[in-house]
């Protein structure tokens, strides 16, 4: 089944698609796709799509 949740990751410096694909990377997701919802001054707030078994 596909799904979508919200997620939270902390900001870095720079906003690059790499840095945010490691954190999934890290966390074991299998993303299908993702998308920055919001931000705030700390965090970036994601959508992202996965499978789930």
């Amino acid at each position: 089944m596909i799904t979508t949740k919200p997620v939270k990751i902390k900001k870095s410096k720079e906003l690059k698609s790499e840095y945010i694909e490691s954190f999934f990377k890290t966390e074991g997701l299998d993303i299908l796709r993702w998308a920055i919802t919001d931000s705030d001054d700390d965090f970036f707030y994601l959508s992202i799509a996965i499978v789930l078994d």
